[in-house]
């Protein structure tokens, strides 16, 4: 969390700080740390508990232990992991030293020779043992360390010690303090328990004890939290009470229409989001719901309802996808689905041929197409709608805010619907889309069978293939998709070699095609459309067909090199199968070295359930790499932990609500007001587009 500069203090240049010379500046501005705020945000990521001098008979195990004594004897051993040892004494017994590398220590340390020591202590076989332990010579008439320490451990690079960012923070820590402003009322930190701001940084840089640390670190999370539901907050305000939109009305003859067009039932959980829509639509403010649901629950249903409906009632609707691929998918289904209908749909992506665009433009313009389906196509400055009414945006994770917004802006406030089958967790949704409502489809469509997903070791790679071909001897077709398209030097598989290993080899005489991002984008249509057509038995490719493709002969997906994909994406491309009534498989290739790697292939093989899988993906990687706070425009934390402190969320959430209740425009919290403005800038209102 940026601490906003107030005072011209926090503003000094490292350069001009104590203890901080050129060489510390560079290696400083290297670690982000440019100015004084940047040094006073730049947070211990752990503590140490240091004991006083102790013989060595009564040393334990916890904390960081001190000793002195007489180096007795020394040794040194080569090999692939060399190490220097030496045995220290100081009469109440015998502390082995280990130093891993410490071939130079061969000339420094000696029998006979009096040091201190000071590290973590180990036991083995009952002895004592420290590893690589700070020392230093001492004799007779050096004063025994007496007291015991609480220190902080900075982040650390192999230029610039913990030690050294310590020093520096400690000798600047008074001056920047004066900088520091309260943001909230006294009654309100007593009530939460909570101590003062400027308390706060002062403690969590230099506590006396643990508890200390806790506390400092409770003020500082909060702040952080508070922040962005502040933001969001304001920006739902902002979209509940001054913008209008168009009212989209439903009646039973048009419901009966719509539903007639789907060639199944809806399921209980799609009709529920439905209605949960439609109650926003014919609100006359902008709809702002997020609809997730796991692959192939049938999300997509729910959105064609909307746009049809939007279309009824004279308006059009706009499909936004990440991808060109995902985008005719779209457009596919769509012109399928509306066939026979008076509905024009048009797609729109960098295909488009130039002769037909700018009349596809002016259609688009003049209200003659009704759904515009497309990628960032869409939001080129020359793309004009008549009356957009509803815009729906797939997978919107992997778009850039900025860009939400511009297709936004092309509507008089149009209803937002974003639709993504990454579940998110409680956490997030609480957090990153507090200014969404949120509506989740829960179950799958009837005839759904689970995917059967199995961890396939190197060993095993022949019969892996011998089941594709079983698979595709009974007219099925199967996915395999590697990391990268080209080899890069690594041992990563790509879809280069991959496709001349697999014809020349394992899937010799099955025909087989490759797909990837670099293709140009009619030669992808093409190759999909084949496969569609069953022209080809196995589709080689990247992340490319991560989303939205729906072919339901496919009945086998194989991921080779499974230990490089992240668990949401594992679970992603597994969704790509199962589309149809036949049985289908999973099928991970890896050797899976690591705890994380492991974890997350033992989870794909033990639960297909996409909040599940979610919920460990965001332990394992934590909230700004699961669901890019850079790209959703929120501020990254410094400090605050979702996947640890829902409550502490829950509790800034209600008290950022009555906060703004009372104060809507924060003008009795000016400090506040001025960190809002700081950390989101102008953009404050983009938070409101996700």
């Amino acid at each position: 969390m940026t601490q906003l500069v107030r005072d011209p203090v926090l503003a000094r240049p490292v350069e001009s700080l104590e203890e901080v010379g050129p060489a510390r500046a560079r290696e400083l501005r290297v670690l982000g740390i440019g100015t004084l705020d940047d040094l006073l945000n730049y947070f211990p990521r752990n503590y140490q508990h240091e004991s006083s001098e102790g013989s060595i008979s009564i040393l334990h195990g916890d904390d960081i232990q001190t000793a002195r004594g007489e180096i007795t004897a020394v040794n040194y051993a080569g090999g692939p992991r060399p190490r220097f040892m030496a045995t220290l004494d100081d009469g109440t017994g015998k502390l082995s030293l280990v130093f891993f590398h410490g071939a130079y220590l061969r000339t420094k340390i000696h029998p006979g020779m009096k040091i201190r020591v000071q590290g973590k202590l180990k036991f083995f076989g009952g002895y004592p043992q420290m590893q690589n332990a700070k020392w230093h010579e001492v004799d007779d008439e050096t004063p025994a360390v007496a007291e015991e320490k609480f220190r902080a451990i900075y982040p650390a690079t192999a230029k610039i010690t913990s030690d050294a960012i310590a020093r520096i923070v400690q000798a600047n820590l008074e001056s920047a303090l004066h900088g520091i402003e309260e943001w909230f009322p006294e009654e309100l930190l007593k009530t939460r328990g909570l101590m003062p701001r400027r308390e706060a940084y002062r403690l969590i840089h230099c506590p006396a004890r643990l508890s200390e640390a806790i506390a400092a670190r409770k003020r500082l999370v909060y702040d952080e939290l508070m922040v962005m539901q502040l933001g969001l907050g304001l920006a739902k305000k902002m979209r509940d009470g001054r913008l209008s939109a168009p009212v989209l009305r439903v009646d039973k003859l048009l419901d009966e229409r719509i539903r007639k067009r789907f060639p199944f039932q809806l399921t209980s959980a799609q009709q529920h989001a439905i209605w949960e829509v439609m109650k926003d639509v014919g609100s006359g403010q902008p709809m702002n719901r997020l609809l997730q649901g796991d692959v192939g629950s049938g999300k997509t249903s729910v959105a064609v309802y909307a746009m049809l409906v939007a279309v009824a009632n004279k308006m059009q609707a706009a499909l936004l996808a990440p991808t060109e691929v995902l985008a005719e998918q779209h457009y596919l289904t769509l012109t399928n689905l509306l066939k026979d209908s008076s509905v024009s749909i048009e797609l729109f992506t960098s295909r488009t041929r130039r002769q037909t665009r700018g009349q596809m433009h002016k259609s688009l313009a003049n209200g003659k197409i009704h759904l515009a389906i497309g990628t960032q196509s869409l939001l080129q400055e020359d793309v004009e709608f008549a009356n957009l009414g509803l815009v729906v945006v797939d997978e919107q994770h992997k778009l850039g805010v900025r860009q939400r917004a511009t297709l936004k802006s092309k509507g008089l406030s149009p209803h937002y619907l974003v639709m993504t089958a990454t579940p998110i967790p409680r956490t997030l949704a609480l957090s990153y889309f507090a200014d969404f409502d949120l509506s989740t489809i829960n179950e799958l469509p009837p005839g759904r069978q689970p995917i059967e997903t199995r961890w396939v070791r190197a060993a095993e790679s022949i019969k892996a293939y011998e089941f594709i071909r079983s698979q595709i001897e009974r007219g099925r077709q199967a996915y395999i998709v590697v990391p990268q398209i080209d080899d890069s030097g690594d041992d990563a598989k790509s879809v280069l070699s991959e496709y001349d290993h697999l014809n020349r080899g394992p899937l010799k005489g099955l025909k087989l095609a490759m797909l990837h991002g670099q293709m140009p984008a009619d030669e992808k249509q093409a190759i999909m459309s084949a496969f569609r057509q069953r022209e080809a038995d196995v589709l080689i490719a990247t992340t490319v067909i991560e989303v939205g493709i729906d072919i339901p002969n496919v009945t086998v997906m194989m991921i080779d090199n499974a230990e490089r994909f992240g668990l949401s994406q594992l679970h992603q491309l597994r969704g790509r199968v199962g589309r149809g009534s036949e049985k289908s498989y999973c099928l991970l290739m890896s050797e899976g070295q690591g705890d994380a790697t492991v974890a997350r292939l033992q989870a794909m093989t033990k639960t297909n359930d996409g909040f599940e899988i979610a919920e460990m993906d965001l332990r394992l990687r934590g909230p700004g790499e699961f669901f890019g706070t850079r790209q959703h425009g929120l501020p990254e934390f410094k400090l605050a932990d979702l996947t640890a402190e829902t409550a502490l969320l829950q509790t800034a959430r209600e008290d950022a609500l009555e906060l703004l209740a009372n104060d809507a425009k924060l003008s009795r919290h000016p400090a506040l007001r001025a960190a809002l403005t700081a950390e989101f800038g102008d953009d404050i209102g983009l938070s409101q587009v996700g």
